[in-house]
Parts: structure tokens; sequence; C-alpha cells
């Protein structure tokens, strides 16, 4: 197992103690069923190396950045997407919620996400058939952005706590670009479990589901790792609804962009969340695709939740 070094990583600017970092351990497709759903149990996550083919996500990045070349937030420059420091999306669009459902709802995305392959995976983890939430969650990071530590069950488990997340690397991310980060063990920390039990985000409204605390502080308070890896294009991690994660900070000296997407996968057979499910999902809040921070211009700052 390769070591992780910490001279570009940076959490909240700050640079994390070589010792506080570790890598995310890889399993590997031809693992029997039982063996997988025994480590996503006791470790909850599994990594997987590229998992999607990279000529797939090639074109992919493409389609989705010109996009954002259309509204002069990314140029390219050498087949790396460079954030231009400014942005007319405001200016050129009309319905930001409709350019960000048309972007996430793209065919080129939507064939990775709701791919035979990612619904056999999780099939083998759920131990059941499942199916996938049809409302996506793409992540444009441009130089400065981070996502701050949160867990997925006070957004998800409304109807069912059977909810996985598959996050997946859409391009090279390596740590100075902002990977995910999950914080070992965290889900079997019985203070955050009793902390976490029935909240819900949409329902809590005078709670947030994100930390406000530097990554490396809680790791300190949970006596625990920050488990990441330099991210491979087709990549994926696929983590329960406990686990704490985040992502690191994109400090690329070159102002490249980093993309990722998270999708939700369950059984078929548990009650469906409607904010998630159907041709038009409402989204955590009710607000569509107008509610993510991807319909947010580039240069304009995110909200929190």
């Amino acid at each position: 197992m390769k070591t992780l070094s910490n001279e570009k990583a940076r959490l909240f600017g700050r640079q994390p103690k070589p010792e506080m970092l570790d890598t995310l351990v890889e399993s590997q497709l031809d693992y029997e069923d039982h063996t997988l759903r025994k480590l996503f149990s006791e470790n909850g996550y599994l990594y997987f190396r590229q998992f999607f083919d990279t000529e797939s996500i090639k074109a992919l990045r493409s389609r989705i950045f010109s996009y954002l070349i259309e509204v002069d937030e990314v140029k390219e420059v050498a087949d790396k997407f460079i954030y231009t420091g400014f942005s007319n999306r405001r200016e050129k669009i009309e319905d930001l919620g409709k350019f960000w459902r048309n972007i996430s709802e793209d065919w080129l995305l939507r064939r990775l996400t709701h791919s035979r392959s990612l619904h056999e995976l999780c099939d083998r983890i759920l131990n059941c058939k499942s199916i996938a939430q049809d409302y996506l969650f793409l992540r444009i990071y441009n130089v400065g952005r981070k996502t701050l530590t949160h867990s997925d069950s006070g957004f998800f488990t409304r109807k069912t706590p059977n909810v996985i997340t598959v996050w997946i690397s859409l391009g090279e991310t390596p740590l100075e670009m902002g990977p995910i980060f999950l914080l070992e063990n965290s889900h079997k920390n019985e203070k955050i479990i009793e902390d976490l039990k029935n909240f819900d985000v949409a329902k809590d409204k005078k709670r947030k589901a994100s930390w406000d605390q530097n990554p490396i502080d809680i790791a300190d308070m949970l006596s625990c790792k920050i488990l990441t890896q330099n991210m491979s294009v087709g990549d994926i991690v696929v983590f329960n609804m406990k686990i704490l994660h985040g992502s690191f900070d994109n400090v690329n000296c070159e102002g490249q962009t980093r993309l990722s997407c998270d999708v939700r996968y369950q059984p078929f057979s548990d009650p469906r969340d409607s904010r998630y499910f159907g041709p038009s999902p409402s989204g955590t809040t009710g607000n569509g695709y107008g509610e993510l921070v991807g319909a947010i211009p580039l240069d304009e700052k995110w909200h929190i939740r």
C-alpha cells in the first residue's frame, strides 16, 4: 500500500500531519459477496480503483465542461479545465436550476451513475435488488472549494436507513485538488450515532448537517485517521449513511477544477423518498436542482447545510 504525502494536502488551509493520513483500503470486484459485505460493515466503505473506464469519463468531462466554457467559467488548456476566475452564468442563463438539471441529466453521466455494472455492485453490497435515486449530486470544485465534514444520514434516510452513497471520481484528483476523505470508524462512534439519530436536515432547520470545525480537529477529537487517496479517473468509493466525510481543499496551483458525482442506491423493495425519485425530483429542500451548489456560479459563495 502506497503512503500518502501531506505536502500538498490542505484542510481549511491547514496542512495535516503525515501520521494523520492513511489510504483507503482497496477492494476487488472478484471478492466473494460475503467478503464485500463484511468489509463494508466493518469499515463503513468500499474503495474500487478505476471501476469505470477512462474513455467513457473523458467524453463525459468534455461534455460537462463545455457547458461551463459557454458561461466563461473555465477554459481548456492541454486537456485540463482551468477556472477563469469569473463567471457570466447569471448573465447568460435565465434559469440556473434548469441549467444544472440539464447537465445532471445528461445521458453520458447517467450511463455511469445508473449503469448495469454499478447496479450489480450495489445489489451485492445490499444483498438484494437495488435501485438508484434519480436525483444526482454533480460537483465541480474550483480552487478554494471544499466540502465540510458531514454524514449523509440527515439527507437520505427519511424513508429507509438502507441507503448507500457511491462517490465517483470524474478526473485525476490528487490531494491538492480536493478528493473525498472519510474519518476512520466514525460510523461506529456511539456519541456521533446518538447525535445524528432521527436528524433530518430539511425538517430540523435550526441545525446544520455540516460540522464547521476543521477535519483535522475532528479527527483529533475522535482519535482517528483521515482516510483518502490520490484518486484516478473512474475510481469509486461506496459508503454508508453514518460515516463522516468531506473533501480536501482544492489548492491546485494551475487553477484546475475537479469533477466528481455522487449517487445513492437503496433496496428496490424499500420505501422511496419522493424528493429523490421520479422524472422531476424536488431535492432535499424542494427547490429541485436549483438548490444544489452546482447551480451556483463558480465565482459565488456556496451555501452550507
